[in-house]
């Protein structure tokens, strides 16, 4: 197995790699925990996790792992919205005239 570059903590990613809330604070450690074991929602039930590598019993994350997660999260986000958006542009005529928009 090859060790990535840069292993840095969790606390450390969560103080100093990982976006900041709009308010300027850090994410909750819980989040970061979160992300790392449940993950968020992606696309048709998968779920994004965090990645992490495990050296002895303590997690570490890289710098990589943290933009791979951030980029898988706003691809299922915006794909999400791609396909609500396609399905509303999916009105049949006789929706439209039913809803006496025609």
């Amino acid at each position: 197995m090859e060790v990535p570059d840069e292993l840095v903590t969790l606390d450390y990613a969560r103080k100093h790699k990982i976006p900041r809330r709009p308010d300027g604070k850090p994410v909750n450690p819980s989040t970061v925990s979160r992300w790392t074991h449940k993950g968020l929602e992606g696309l048709d039930g998968d779920r994004i996790t965090l990645a992490v590598t495990y050296v002895g019993s303590r997690p570490y994350v890289t710098a990589k792992s943290i933009n791979e997660f951030f980029a898988a999260v706003t691809y299922a986000k915006l794909e999400r919205h791609r396909r609500v958006l396609e399905q509303q542009s999916d009105v049949t005529d006789d929706e439209m005239e039913a809803a006496g928009l025609l």
